[in-house]
């Protein structure tokens, strides 16, 4: 099946702008030329999510895809982060085009949900959504923002409210056993954290991250939790590189392996690592979180937990069917999708 990327290498086109003009994005600002460019390329590779609806509305760049039965389907897409934030970390941007890819699919358009100056979801047009599929965390007033247009709400990566909307969040714990027991298994008792120790919680509260959790929880199980191996930064390059800096420059014993929370810090502890001069994994192993291209094009390529973001989407999409099936007469139910480490021999 052809992808967003398939189409950006065909037209020059970034994805994300290709992702907007398949949209329907009315705040996008481009030529009708790139348009065209982007619907003929998708036609030519037989990129599923272009239906005939598609074809016939290019001229007029509309918003709205039908499905065969008729049935009329907008979807409101929310992110957590802002776009800046987004290029930032890698994961909810991919996570953003898969939820676009699996919509179209199904035949439907997606709704960018953005934040106004007040700082509220808002839509940028006037014509009512079906459901909104919201990525992330959020807060208390912003989950009100998406009540405004529909019930029929599904969070990906938190769940604000078991009992009212459906969610969809990858197992931490089955992640954080399958990195420690990969250590255990190869010998490796001193395993370093490094991430951000407190992220957002379901309602965007500072809480203790999940992964740093399982982490403590399960090392402090086989006595092995040493707070000197706890390196707590931000979920960006620069502060994993300035943090490990800093604990390699302290003198302390150097940790037998390095988990990073995220695939988005990995950069900076390269390059920590390489400026003073510790192999991977020859004198210390390294494994990621995400398995994003920043693990898979690391230099050595880093073992990393895959989060299976297209069935995190397809999930998704499942819940919004239930609740238009059901007008939402049934119990929300949240799911919880399997992660899977991918070992390149990086410890």
């Amino acid at each position: 099946m052809s992808t967003l990327k398939d189409i950006a290498n065909a037209t020059g086109v970034s994805q994300a702008t290709i992702s907007r003009v398949l949209n329907g994005d009315p705040t996008l600002s481009t030529t009708q030329e790139t348009r065209d460019k982007v619907f003929e390329a998708a036609k030519r590779l037989n990129y599923k999510t272009v239906t005939r609806r598609v074809q016939e509305q290019q001229a007029k760049n509309a918003n709205i895809i039908t499905y065969d039965d008729g049935v009329k389907r907008r979807i409101g897409v929310a992110q957590m982060f802002e776009l800046k934030e987004q290029l930032e970390d890698v994961y909810y941007l991919q996570m953003k085009q898969m939820v676009d890819e699996i919509c179209f699919s199904y035949g439907w358009t997606t709704v960018l949900l953005s934040r106004n100056e007040d700082k509220h979801f808002v839509k940028q047009d006037d014509v009512d959504i079906d459901g909104i599929i919201a990525i992330g965390r959020f807060t208390f007033e912003e989950v009100k923002d998406f009540e405004q247009y529909t019930d029929n709400i599904v969070f990906i990566d938190s769940n604000p409210d078991a009992f009212k909307y459906f969610s969809v969040v990858p197992n931490y714990h089955m992640a954080l056993r399958q990195v420690l027991n990969h250590c255990f298994d190869k010998g490796k008792e001193r395993i370093a954290y490094v991430g951000s120790v407190q992220t957002f919680d379901d309602y965007k509260v500072l809480s203790t991250d999940a992964r740093f959790y399982y982490y403590k929880t399960a090392m402090t199980n086989k006595n092995l939790y040493d707070e000197d191996l706890v390196i707590d930064c931000e979920t960006n390059i620069r502060s994993g590189y300035e943090k490990l800096t800093e604990f390699l420059e302290s003198g302390k014993k150097l940790p037998d392996v390095i988990f990073a929370s995220s695939d988005t810090i990995i950069p900076g502890i390269i390059k920590a690592l390489t400026e003073h001069n510790i192999e991977v994994p020859k004198q210390i192993g390294l494994v990621s979180f995400n398995n994003t291209n920043l693990s898979e094009y690391a230099n050595p390529p880093l073992s990393s937990i895959e989060v299976f973001m297209t069935e995190h989407a397809k999930m998704a999409a499942q819940c919004l069917f239930f609740g238009w099936e059901n007008e939402r007469n049934i119990i929300a139910k949240k799911i919880v999708v399997p992660c899977k480490l991918i070992d390149r021999k990086s410890v």
